[in-house]
């Protein structure tokens, strides 16, 4: 019973902060978003021409702090660096007494 219960409380606490997760932003909020993308796509606009659309992009996702993009780089950099480590030795190289 006591096993039961713990399980419950747990899965109801869980839902409990998945359902705070999907929540929807109010209008204030949401307009505030939309003026702060608006200016980070004039900044953007200004510093590079529309051939660049990609630079354009990247600039306005790291104006408005999206930047997954810049952490899946770092992630691989460090991947590459682990890969071309050697490996120490396990061992001194001296034999038991």
């Amino acid at each position: 019973m006591k096993t039961l219960l713990t399980t419950l409380t747990a899965s109801l606490l869980a839902g409990s902060f998945a359902a705070t997760a999907n929540a929807v932003p109010s209008k204030a909020s949401r307009t505030a978003l939309a003026q702060h993308q608006a200016a980070c796509k004039a900044e953007a606009a200004k510093k590079f021409s529309a051939i660049h659309f990609i630079k354009r992009r990247n600039f306005v996702n790291n104006c408005m702090g999206n930047t997954q993009a810049k952490a899946a780089k770092v992630h691989h950099v460090k991947t590459v660096k682990m890969h071309n480590k050697k490996a120490e030795p396990t061992t001194t190289g001296q034999s038991v007494k």
